[in-house]
């Protein structure tokens, strides 16, 4: 069982994203740390989020954000796995609409100076570098795999 040290990490309001205008720029302004989120995983356990504290340009409140999958993704392929090295870098918020446990909300993605918001063939978001040498990649910039898969070696 995961133990959270009470602190004034998560004072203030959140990042709603219906309330962002895509295409702002933005800044996080601490580190991201892991927080329980209100979601349990299909054992019941609690689920963790990725937490940090942004500014958005033009407003001087500070507020929480959950940072997404495919933001996490592009700030390390951007600035290194320390989340150190995230603060007070330029970002540009874009939002998007998606379904979230049959709910219709908006997503923010922040996206590095230089980077891309891409969608795949399978309709996952990611935030790329479109400057990576496509070696190993689809046309899209998506990683391929490695391996070939022998049809035959699949049992149904």
């Amino acid at each position: 069982m995961s133990i959270y040290k009470k602190s004034n990490f998560l004072g203030g309001s959140w990042v709603k994203g219906s309330e962002v205008q895509s295409g702002i720029k933005a800044k996080l302004v601490s580190e991201t740390n892991p927080v329980k989120s209100q979601f349990k995983d299909n054992k019941g356990n609690d689920k963790t989020q990725d937490v940090a504290k942004i500014r958005f340009q033009g407003v001087d409140e500070v507020k929480n954000i959950s940072l997404n999958r495919a933001t996490l993704e592009g700030l390390i392929d951007a600035f290194g796995e320390d989340s150190k090295n995230w603060m007070d870098k330029t970002l540009t918020a874009i939002t998007e609409k998606v379904v979230v446990g049959g709910k219709r909300v908006t997503a923010v993605y922040l996206v590095p100076e230089g980077f891309e918001l891409k969608e795949d063939a399978d309709g996952y978001m990611h935030v790329l570098n479109p400057n990576n040498s496509n070696a190993g990649r689809d046309d899209a910039g998506f990683a391929r795999s490695q391996e070939e898969i022998n049809p035959a070696d699949i049992p149904f």
